[in-house]
């Protein structure tokens, strides 16, 4: 009976994460506690395994594959609106749609995001989809 009890504690606890309980302008840590474990397996977008050339292994090379900047370098006007993040806009930001599955196309195709890690990504990209 124990066990039961203890289940349902860890299920209500679970719950209660909510976006505003991480640091959402922080890419670090988005890519380390969501894309890097979500994204970045053997199977997917890791380094020996980048399925259609997708390397998210690294914070550099995610950073650089979603917004088609270089991590830390200056923003210079006329730059491209980015590969698969639009910073400020993450309703028109492709990886949002992969992320939430519109058009039937979920990323990742297995286990596809818990919705408050999926918040706290459209949260970065409002922020402006910073590297810092």
């Amino acid at each position: 009976m124990r066990a039961p009890s203890i289940l349902l504690l860890i299920a209500a606890l679970a719950g209660c994460d909510s976006a505003a309980d991480r640091p959402a302008d922080d890419f670090n840590y988005i890519h380390s506690a969501i894309i890097r474990p979500s994204c970045a397996t053997a199977m997917c977008h890791s380094k020996l395994g980048s399925q259609g050339g997708v390397d998210l292994s690294t914070r550099e090379a995610a950073y650089l594959v979603f917004t088609g900047r270089v991590c830390g370098a200056p923003e210079h006007e006329g730059d491209p609106p980015g590969n698969w993040v639009r910073p400020g806009h993450p309703a028109s930001s492709q990886l949002i749609g992969l992320l939430r599955g519109q058009g039937g196309r979920y990323m990742p195709p297995d286990v596809p995001l818990p919705d408050v890690e999926i918040e706290l990504v459209e949260q970065w990209i409002l922020a402006g989809a910073t590297c810092d």
